[in-house]
């Protein structure tokens, strides 16, 4: 498996999933809001993890351009904070439904932002062995063992 193409579509996946929450948000009990929240946040945990994984694999590289690294974490960190921000709230509150929009945005922000950008920064960065080892982990995180 294509390590970049699995984690561009963990990308739209995420942003699709957030929009669909929001979109059905009213209509839904307090229950399944919680429960849709649980998986959605869980969702961009496994998702910063597996970039984690590719980030560190870059940046064990002199050559890396650091600057990009280090925009690519703080943008991450204010997703991450925005999403765990929403846990302080009770799923009933206007803030939660407010910082459910505001993540949408950071996370729409960030696909427009990186979109062709981030992961070909990466690709271009990469040896053909990492690149395949890469790959190899894409593969075990598909089949859920990683």
């Amino acid at each position: 498996m294509d390590v970049f193409e699995l984690l561009e579509a963990g990308h739209h996946r995420i942003e699709q999933q957030l929009a669909e929450f929001i979109a059905d948000y009213d209509q839904m009990s307090n229950a399944k809001k919680l429960e849709r929240a649980s998986l959605i946040f869980g969702e961009i945990t496994k998702h910063f993890k597996h970039q984690e994984s590719l980030i560190s694999t870059v940046s064990n590289d002199q050559n890396v351009k650091q600057p990009f690294i280090d925009e690519c974490l703080k943008d991450r960190k204010n997703i991450t904070d925005a999403k765990d921000n929403l846990l302080m709230s009770h799923v009933d509150d206007a803030d939660f439904s407010d910082g459910l929009r505001a993540l949408l945005g950071r996370f729409d922000a960030h696909l427009k932002h990186y979109a062709n950008k981030l992961f070909v920064e990466f690709r271009q960065q990469m040896s053909p062995q990492e690149v395949r080892t890469m790959d190899s982990q894409a593969t075990e995180w598909m089949l859920g063992s990683v």
